[in-house]
């Protein structure tokens, strides 16, 4: 069946759908010899990527006929943070893994809830599997809509510059072809090429926070004999809790990685302590001591801020999160986006995009750049909001980027998008939260996560590109099961305890059995809570 809305959007002036942004001087270094109607680079292979990639593929093929879509990937296969470091030595500092996972890790949310609509894990999949299950689905789903074709793996996109104005230009990308048994080394082809359009899905797990304390490198320096050399380490660096066996451990915060080091190296360090900021509680479950945010090191102890002291730690792990940044658009490399942590500049004065490494301004709706000097369309950012389900917000983004590349109209002019922005900023001051601090994390109660999808989907339909088909973008049992992941982690892992996985997950296959899967092992968790008290939460592997 042809809706109406769709009928109208193919039959939109073939000038319009297929608009460029002018300037067809250079000629693609790969590919085909004669200008595309529409050249697009997408970074990064995660699940933003992979989202982005399909969504492009998926639309009508009148609408995208003559399009050349490359997805550049400068790693070894797809899955973006979920893709563990290649076999070998693991990195030291100032090297970075090229992954954040460790063997322990696998998702704290139940995977039913995190998949790409009507793509489900394949049947026996644990609730809350490990980092290879999600790694594996992320290149099924690639292989199963035809993604891999147009994926260039060890392709690194080393710098992106727009040449033109806020009317139109082309983006100038230089890429470097990576050795595939060396890619730390020196690239075995640099070329360039030009886009019309670029997305940016390259993830926001890699570039670690390292908070900066007073007297660091005299502690460092001032190992007692006999004891462990002394080491501070972010949790990029973290593989395994044996390594801390005996030894007396500072956690620095309770984020995701700061929690699993806290249960997982709690049970193995002589002491575990957790430090956390005043608003935040000890990982429940976790073998630690809490104490508050550090203030300081001396030669022989670190200092905290209430003025306590510990003269015995000789390890810190630092779950202290990620930085955004996006060097191929950054100096020296480009000039599109600048870094500076304590930039004065805001959304409505930044002459370019700026990253203040917790948020990058100005966006409309987190995705397209309003910057000055580049088209909204031109520049675009799949997966940049924090605390989110990333695999359906990744194609609720896709799909309001993919019609607007191919019908820039259906978006305001850039003067409301920057006043679309401009009023989410002022909304979350008057919910008491800093926009500039809380960044992409959607921590508004006013923008959740699944409000922010439907926001999207919804606008779709309202211009008339998506039908209005009186359903959410995200279904009632994503809601229901999101909300649920911690009573659904004690089922669990009470599930494992008692042995009974495979009876749960027998015959489960489709969404709305793993919905129903999901009711049930709730209900039967909640029966036995009511009964028993709440148990402590032991969420550490499943291995």
């Amino acid at each position: 069946m042809l809706y109406p809305a769709r009928l109208v959007y193919l039959l939109l002036p073939l000038l319009v759908l297929g608009q460029d942004y002018g300037d067809d001087r250079d000629q693609l270094v790969f590919g085909p010899s004669s200008q595309p109607a529409k050249s697009i680079a997408i970074v990064g292979a995660g699940s933003g990527g992979l989202a982005i990639l399909k969504t492009l593929l998926d639309l009508p093929a009148d609408v995208r006929q003559g399009w050349d879509i490359v997805l550049y990937e400068q790693r070894r296969d797809v899955g973006g943070l979920w893709l563990p470091d290649p076999p070998g030595p693991l990195p030291r500092p100032p090297l970075l893994p090229e992954s954040p996972v460790y063997p322990l890790l696998h998702t704290n949310t139940p995977h039913p809830t995190m998949t790409y609509p009507n793509f489900t894990y394949p049947p026996l999949t644990p609730l809350f599997p490990s980092h290879e299950y999600v790694q594996q689905y992320h290149y099924d789903y690639a292989k199963h809509h035809g993604l891999l074709p147009h994926i260039e793996l060890y392709h690194k996109v080393a710098a992106a510059n727009w040449d033109g104005d806020d009317e139109g230009g082309k983006w100038d990308i230089e890429l470097h072809e990576l050795n595939p048994e060396a890619p730390r080394e020196q690239p075995v082809r640099v070329s360039r090429r030009s886009f019309d359009h670029l997305i940016v899905a390259n993830g926001h797990n890699h570039y670690p926070h390292i908070p900066q304390w007073n007297g660091t490198e005299g502690w460092l320096a001032n190992t007692p004999p006999g004891t462990p050399k002394r080491e501070i380490l972010h949790s990029i660096y973290y593989r395994r809790p044996e390594k801390y066996t005996g030894r007396s451990v500072v956690i620095v915060g309770a984020g995701a990685s700061g929690r699993d080091a806290a249960l997982q190296v709690g049970r193995t360090a002589r002491v575990a302590y957790q430090s956390l900021t005043p608003n935040n509680e000890p990982t429940p479950g976790a073998n630690v001591i809490p104490k508050p945010r550090i203030s300081h090191f001396t030669n022989t102890s670190i200092v905290f801020e209430d003025g306590s002291s510990l003269e015995d730690v000789d390890a810190l792990i630092l779950g202290t999160g990620y930085e955004f940044r996006i060097p191929f658009l950054s100096p020296p490399h480009s000039s599109v986006l600048t870094v500076d942590p304590h930039t004065t500049f805001n959304s409505t004065t930044a002459p370019t995009l700026v990253s203040n490494l917790r948020y990058i301004f100005p966006l409309y709706r987190h995705i397209f750049s309003i910057a000055p000097g580049i088209p909204p369309t031109a520049l675009s950012f799949i997966g940049l909001p924090v605390l989110v389900a990333n695999c359906p917000s990744d194609i609720a983004q896709s799909l309001l980027v993919a019609y607007a590349i191919a019908n820039a109209s259906i978006l305001p002019s850039k003067p409301k998008l920057l006043n679309d922005l401009v009023s989410r900023e002022a909304t979350l001051r008057s919910e008491g939260l800093d926009p500039y601090y809380v960044g992409h994390r959607l921590v508004s109660p006013t923008e959740t996560d699944h409000d922010y999808q439907d926001s999207l989907v919804d606008y779709l339909k309202q211009v008339g590109t998506l039908p209005q088909d009186g359903r959410k973008f995200v279904e009632q049992w994503r809601r229901q099961g999101r909300a649920q992941s911690r009573l659904l982690g004690r089922a669990w892992e009470r599930a494992v305890r008692l042995g009974q996985e495979e009876e749960w997950l027998e015959g489960i296959e489709t969404e709305d059995e793993w919905a129903d899967l999901m009711d049930r092992l709730a209900e039967w968790q909640r029966v036995y809570e009511e009964e028993h008290g709440t148990p402590p939460e032991q969420f550490v592997s499943y291995e």
